[in-house]
């Protein structure tokens, strides 16, 4: 009889944990243009200075249906969102700087006009404070950034949406870890 119980706490705790990272409570659903959007998937993005490693940000991916593949992610209708919450406050320089560090190390998908569409998507995003929320949609042709739920600005194409997908899901991803919490595996 003590297992029933001992079973169902651990149950508890799975579940809260699925939907808790860091502190951060990550919805199971969102609304995009109308459409309901399901948590794909969540994780922690790790950042190393000077070999400490410092929890970043808690990513979550939300889809239309269930991706679990770059392949599945690429063919879905759409729309997409990301949210991005921050658990270390970040400065303007510090924002740059990684946008483009992580552009140039995991972005797989290239086109003659990504380096203008990605200067663009960087200039969006500003200092971020600690449990600030930004977030990117994809929608039709557009890539949408949003800074604490205000949209700052938009980025045209298609070709920038496979760059951007490919810095997560691609054959050079953020983490690969990540990935995989991202594709919820």
């Amino acid at each position: 009889m003590k297992l029933l119980p001992l079973a169902a706490l651990a149950l508890t705790l799975c579940t809260a944990h699925a939907l808790e990272l860091e502190g951060v409570n990550v919805p199971e659903q969102t609304t995009v243009a109308g459409k309901p959007l399901k948590l794909n998937g969540a994780g922690v993005r790790t950042v190393t200075l000077a070999f400490i490693p410092i929890k970043a940000y808690v990513a979550a991916f939300y889809a239309p249906s269930k991706v679990g593949s770059e392949g599945a992610v690429e063919k879905s209708p759409g729309p997409l969102k990301f949210t991005f919450t921050f658990l270390q406050g970040v400065n303007q320089g510090q924002v740059t700087q990684a946008w483009n560090a992580q552009f140039k190390a995991s972005a797989s998908h290239d086109y003659p006009g990504l380096a203008k569409d990605q200067e663009q998507f960087v200039k969006f995003f500003g200092p971020l404070s600690k449990m600030g929320v930004e977030s990117v949609e994809l929608v039709g042709d557009d890539t949408l950034v949003y800074d604490d739920g205000t949209l700052k600005g938009t980025v045209k194409g298609k070709d920038f949406q496979k760059a951007f997908l490919s810095m997560w899901f691609g054959s050079r991803p953020v983490m690969t870890s990540l990935k995989s919490s991202l594709l919820g595996k």
